[in-house]
């Protein structure tokens, strides 16, 4: 059947090419009877365009606008390019009208999408609409942004309904923070909390989205609640950590808040083997990684690992810092060692430095990614505080060609300690380096250390008996005692780096031990490593004072001091009695 072409002309007289609507001669934008569709469309701020619009009746239009889910099965896309859908869970979400609503979520629930779509259909559909989506630290909105910078890449009409920048360019804005306007004149901020709150003063919205709201600080809960104005939307996201002092977990009991629960296995993917994995994983039901992570229940309570206030003054602009990424794909077409040792040299591109350098690495399995840190020690100062000048991050790597990588940042920086996790790939790398010829030339057997995070280190001598200290505790108070001196300083331009540390937790065992959450800690771990290992010296050349009682009168006392290193026996004599 031949298409039936609206009658309407355009600008400057040219014919409308576009359909005309079913049962009559023009399309919804010429449809003189139309006119009342088409200032709904305005005021929701929506593109219609013409082609998507010529056939449907002005209802369908309205209810497509009117209602988030539809909206979003139409315009947004999977990242396969297939149509969106929803989880009947994330249906309810999307379709409650509560003014206040937060979340307990496992991880793999759905809830980013959920998010976005609620954040994207706002925005293109209130006129003049104000958003906020805050969360705790930069690396969380990431995620988000990414997905809802995907969404209006794929669709041209999203693409169209954003607002031109400065430049005239259909862009964000993004410094000093990501910012998205609509040419229906709304808003979308996005803001990280940072310890107070700072970022969201002078903003007042009419709708706010929070992500990973159990880990907002308290100062900040009191900056954003100010911003939103009466009558506006508060929806709150997280996954829990049990703490039950916080502004979070108060609005999960809270019967003003409408709350929803969403564990992990409410994923269709859900299955026996995912289970299985996880608790193997996590170490059963009842412990806090399963309770958080997976039931999205508030369970044994998670703490901080590190302060976030003494971590955001330890973030610093360093200029020097540069980050390297490593895939396996480049190095599988090596055949020979030599091929891999002049590949990674040139993926490295290092240059030969001067100073005092510390490294740390934890090295994971071939599908597990790896993280190596280089350090900066400032000579000279009383503090002598540390800088990190360089991260690389591999994935898919074989530890022979990690191996390798060490031994190239021995070449290039002559550290005066590498420190290694002994997990993972970490012990047979240390076996690698310390055995194998090729290697030898470096020297790396009184430098190089492989760390056993289920150990025990020797920190001290107390009455002549070693003071031993679980070793990954150890490890975390050296950095939490080099934060609160300033003498850890870490570049505020990595932001994975500042996620991990956010983010990284720790709950107390029914042993009373300390157990550390898992998973997204893999340059933490790393950090730890170098720490311990500048600190190691110390621990060699810790030296124990033990008094030999003489008598009073025959004058001097005398100190014998023994090396926990070597046991050599050193006299050093005291004043007189």
């Amino acid at each position: 059947m031949a298409r039936k072409l609206c009658k309407g002309t355009k600008d400057r007289g040219k014919p409308c090419r576009a359909d005309a609507r079913s049962g009559g001669e023009y399309c919804f934008w010429h449809d003189p009877h139309g006119q009342a569709a088409r200032s709904a469309a305005a005021r929701r701020g929506g593109v219609v365009r013409a082609r998507e619009s010529a056939a449907e009746d002005e209802g369908a239009v309205a209810a497509r606008l009117a209602d988030p889910v539809t909206w979003g099965e139409h315009y947004l896309r999977n990242r396969d390019g297939s149509p969106r859908s929803y989880w009947p869970h994330q249906v309810e979400d999307l379709r409650a009208r509560e003014r206040q609503i937060v979340h307990l979520d496992g991880r793999d629930c759905g809830k980013t999408i959920a998010l976005t779509t609620d954040v994207l259909h706002f925005a293109f559909t209130t006129r003049g609409g104000l958003g906020l989506v805050a969360a705790p630290q930069q690396g969380h909105l990431d995620t988000i942004i990414e997905e809802i910078e995907c969404q209006i890449a794929a669709n041209e009409q999203l693409a169209a309904s954003v607002a031109p920048n400065a430049q005239g360019r259909q862009k964000p804005t993004r410094d000093p923070y990501f910012r998205l306007e609509f040419t229906n004149g709304s808003v979308l901020y996005f803001r990280p909390a940072g310890p107070d709150g700072e970022a969201f003063r002078s903003l007042h919205v009419n709708r706010i989205w929070v992500d990973e709201g159990a880990w907002l600080p308290e100062k900040a809960w009191h900056a954003l609640r100010q911003c939103l104005k009466a009558g506006g939307v508060f929806r709150v996201y997280s996954t829990p950590n049990g703490l039950r002092d916080s502004t979070y977990y108060r609005l999960t009991h809270s019967r003003e808040w409408r709350v929803f629960r969403w564990p992990s296995w409410l994923n269709p993917t859900w299955s026996a083997q995912r289970e299985a994995e996880l608790l193997e994983f996590y170490g059963g039901r009842n412990t806090a990684g399963w309770q958080h992570e997976v039931a999205g229940e508030h369970g044994k309570p998670s703490h901080g690992a590190f302060n976030a206030e003494l971590l955001e003054l330890c973030r610093v602009d360093i200029p020097e810092y540069h980050r390297i990424e490593i895939m396996g794909e480049a190095l599988t077409a090596c055949e020979t060692e030599e091929e891999a040792f002049d590949r990674l040299e040139m993926l490295l591109c290092l240059a030969p430095q001067d100073g005092t350098f510390w490294v740390g690495g934890d090295l994971g399995y071939t599908n597990d990614p790896t993280e190596l840190v280089v350090f900066r020690e400032t000579q000279g100062e009383e503090k002598r505080p540390v800088r990190l000048v360089l991260r690389i991050h591999m994935e898919h790597v074989a530890y022979p060609h990690i191996a390798v990588a060490i031994g190239l940042l021995e070449r290039y920086y002559a550290p005066m300690g590498i420190g290694l996790d002994n997990g993972g790939n970490g012990l047979a790398v240390v076996q690698e380096l310390t055995t194998l010829d090729k290697f030898r030339s470096l020297g790396l057997g009184q430098k190089l250390h492989g760390y056993d995070f289920g150990g025990m280190v020797t920190v001290a001598e107390r009455d002549g008996r070693p003071l031993k200290k679980r070793t990954k505790e150890y490890m975390t108070s050296l950095i939490n005692r080099a934060f609160q001196r300033r003498e850890l300083l870490l570049p505020n331009s990595d932001r994975e780096i500042e996620d991990q540390f956010a983010t990284h937790t720790y709950t107390f065992a029914s042993n009373n031990t300390v157990v550390y959450s898992k998973g997204n800690d893999h340059i933490v771990d790393a950090v730890r490593c170098a720490m311990l290992v500048r600190d190691q010296q110390r621990l060699d050349d810790m030296e124990v004072i033990v008094p030999t009682v003489t008598p009073v009168l025959t004058g001097p006392i005398f100190w014998r001091e023994r090396s926990a290193r070597n046991g050599r026996n050193l006299w050093r004599r005291s004043s007189t009695a």
